[in-house]
């Protein structure tokens, strides 16, 4: 299991100075990235009440990457998605995965699954929800983003990719939380209590800004 010293060496890079001196140089962003699903209740509930209340206190120290999938598992090459909650998640995650490519602003991306992840919900109450309202809350076209990136193989693929990047994480819980590319049960243990006092101590740790 990864401890918090452990990671600590993960985060740095071993530069040659002229010197010949080495020294560890910190990196100046947390890279985090977010493994979940459009109808896991824990993923919502971390997304609308941590992640997004705690932006704006975060967003200059992190690098952060979403990763709908979960869960889930795909068939024939993609073409059947099985999903935890249903096929409507399979088709709320694919949905997100298009959406996000679309997205260049971090900003507007957590802006985007904060609305995602609140009006989603009710898919399972009708198939017309689809999120139409928060993709034009960031001025994304969602007829264009249907047909040429859900509908099509683009939609497909970019699931595949998200399948892959979690099958190398293997969560055991949805949402799981991943700095810089090493999972530590610790850090996710914190990460869904309380996201911002985790990012915090990760940035104070490797004196990289101020964030209480």
């Amino acid at each position: 299991m990864w401890n918090v010293n452990r990671l600590v060496l993960s985060f740095s890079v071993l530069v040659i100075l002229t010197n010949g001196q080495r020294a560890y140089e910190r990196p100046n962003k947390i890279n985090v990235a977010l493994y979940f699903e459009s109808l896991c209740p824990d993923s919502q509930n971390f997304l609308i009440n941590q992640l997004y209340p705690t932006w704006n206190t975060i967003k200059d120290y992190v690098n952060i990457r979403f990763i709908p999938f979960g869960k889930s598992a795909s068939k024939e090459n993609g073409q059947k998605f099985t999903c935890q909650h249903g096929s409507q998640e399979c088709k709320g995650n694919r949905i997100m995965s298009c959406a996000l490519t679309r997205i260049p602003s971090q900003d507007l991306q957590v802006e985007y699954l904060r609305c995602f992840m609140d009006e989603y919900k009710f898919a399972i109450f009708g198939a017309n929800e689809n999120g139409q309202k928060c993709a034009r809350l960031v001025n994304v076209d969602f007829e264009e983003m249907m047909s040429k990136c859900y509908q099509t193989r683009e939609g497909t693929d970019l699931q595949l990719q998200a399948e892959a990047d979690t099958s190398a994480v293997r969560p055991k819980f949805v949402p799981t939380i991943v700095y810089n590319e090493a999972f530590d049960q610790q850090l996710q243990d914190e990460s869904v209590q309380n996201f911002r006092q985790t990012v915090c101590k990760l940035v104070r740790l490797y004196n990289i800004g101020n964030c209480t």
